[in-house]
């Protein structure tokens, strides 16, 4: 059975929450948040190296499109493990360029020596869970240190701030894909290689996407609920709905329930545990143009891959849904909406 990892990292904010809920001096509260902090520090340490080793392994050695939802992680994080792991480096950093998801990952996962443990997979994921847990522990109890500031700054008001910037989100959309297809125009390339690049170039940008949007509606949140600013969402690149959805998602509030007043939610967005970012107003509207940024790109590359789909299932390629699928990284589903319009014309 899959670890339920969103679960997981509930039980672990529940604990910390719980055993500092007891703790009413702020200063020993302090020091008990530092000391759950550490501690989960030293086990996230310990963890590191055995979770990155075990998880390459499995990668490599028995890799299936969903398998990096075993380890509580995105698809692309696990493939960049796996081949920190494969080329001996420590890290991005050390990469001229991304290397290449190896054709035959078991057979260079073997030339470089790497172990293939019995029940790799299930040895990864008992890992990947206490990993998980302690970096959950780490975070509520970094939340709570976060916290006693932002009350001191707070001092249950709203901070005063200037009007934000509103960025021209049409324009920075339709330069990011334009972006795109400049960039793979000037490859000259076969399908084959063509679905490889844009499949990675899909995965990057949904990747991207994905961080900045939790940075976007944290920014967003904290301007929306703790200062002045009004219009928030003109600058997060939403619409006022999407915004509302946002703050009772950051509430903790059900899908049709009524925002607070506006008087009164400093004090429910301290209670549900929104974090104050001291410079969101800066933050937010370069966030949120990246992550608009993101989505076109990855709008323009799935076109791309699509196509490149669409051309290598066809004659004289005759490639099926799931090598298609194994080559893309990617669910059936994904391959069968991009051929299917092409196969009932």
């Amino acid at each position: 059975m899959t670890t339920d990892y969103e679960q997981l990292r509930q039980k672990a904010q529940d604990e910390v929450n719980e055993e500092l809920a007891s703790v009413k001096d702020p200063f020993e509260r302090r020091a008990a948040a530092e000391e759950i902090r550490d501690q989960a520090y030293m086990e996230l340490s310990a963890l590191k190296e055995e979770r990155k080793a075990l998880i390459a392994s499995a990668a490599l050695y028995e890799y299936t499109p969903q398998l990096h939802e075993r380890f509580g992680i995105k698809r692309l994080q696990m493939k960049r493990l796996a081949m920190d792991v494969l080329r001996g480096l420590k890290g991005r950093e050390n990469w001229i360029k991304p290397p290449e998801w190896p054709a035959d990952r078991a057979k260079a996962a073997r030339r470089a020596r790497i172990p293939h443990p019995d029940n790799v997979v299930e040895q990864a994921e008992k890992i990947a869970a206490r990993y998980e847990y302690a970096e959950a522990l780490r975070d509520t109890a970094v939340t709570h240190l976060e916290a006693a500031h932002e009350a001191v700054r707070l001092a249950g008001g709203r901070v005063k701030i200037p009007a934000l910037e509103r960025p021209d989100f049409d324009a920075i959309r339709e330069e990011a894909r334009d972006e795109v297809m400049r960039q793979f125009a000037k490859l000259i390339v076969g399908p084959e290689e063509l679905l490889r690049t844009a499949a990675e170039a899909v995965d990057r940008a949904e990747e991207d996407a994905a961080d900045l949007l939790v940075e976007r509606d944290a920014a967003m949140n904290s301007l929306s609920f703790y200062t002045t600013a009004r219009g928030v969402y003109y600058s997060a690149g939403i619409s006022r709905q999407g915004m509302a959805a946002a703050q009772r998602r950051a509430l903790k509030l059900p899908r049709d329930a009524k925002l607070p007043p506006r008087a009164e939610q400093p004090a429910a967005a301290r209670a549900a545990g929104v974090k104050f970012i001291e410079d969101a107003a800066k933050e937010l509207p370069q966030i949120a143009a990246a992550y608009e940024a993101a989505e076109a790109r990855r709008a323009a590359a799935i076109e791309i891959r699509d196509e490149a789909v669409r051309v290598l299932h066809a004659a004289p390629y005759a490639w099926s849904r799931a090598r298609l699928a194994e080559a893309i990284g990617r669910d059936h589903k994904v391959v069968d909406r991009a051929v299917a319009p092409a196969e009932t014309s």
